[in-house]
């Protein structure tokens, strides 16, 4: 059945060299890591690994202090260079990163520096060319550049409403990066 469901969902996908995006039933977000042959599937319950070529799951994850809200836009799962994930919170500004080879989950709050305002988790997120990762909070739909490092965030645009942007398109993070380089 697992092959046939990662069959049906790479199906979609595109054949560029990074992440993609791919829709299973009962899912919040998936993303397809085509560099290592990985389906990582965002569900309410926990975030499921799959091989691509084989369609079996390589690793289902529990994320400690995990929620879900059913607002607009669901939380998200964007996949960075190394092949990790970082998945987001849509209540709470919160991400967790799970490491591609390991598996190890890494809880970290988020900080939004520069609003003081109803600004809650991110709905929308997505690596830049260089790395640098963006999200779009749900309850403001701002804009923010995100060091899950330093746990913190930094607030680039407030004037432009993003809040029916659930998916931050690629084309979009990088002239975002361009815009706003540190």
């Amino acid at each position: 059945m697992a092959m046939l469901l990662v069959a049906g969902l790479v199906a979609g996908c595109g054949k560029a060299g990074g992440p993609e995006t791919a829709r299973e039933e009962g899912s919040l977000r998936s993303r397809t890591d085509t560099v290592r042959g990985r389906l990582w599937v965002l569900g309410l319950d926990d975030v499921r690994v799959y091989d691509v070529a084989s369609g079996r799951l390589i690793r289902q994850i529990t994320l400690p202090n995990w929620s879900v809200a059913r607002f607009v836009c669901q939380p998200d799962l964007a996949l960075d260079r190394s092949g990790a994930a970082t998945v987001s919170s849509n209540v709470q500004a919160r991400l967790w990163r799970i490491d591609a080879g390991s598996f190890e989950v890494k809880e970290r709050e988020i900080v939004l520096q520069g609003r003081e305002r109803w600004d809650t988790g991110f709905g929308a997120l997505a690596f830049s060319a260089n790395g640098t990762l963006f999200g779009v909070t749900v309850s403001a739909g701002s804009l923010w550049r995100i060091d899950p490092d330093k746990g913190s965030a930094s607030l680039l645009d407030a004037t432009t409403a993003y809040a029916n942007t659930c998916e931050l398109a690629s084309r979009l993070v990088n002239d975002f990066e361009r815009r706003y380089k540190p």
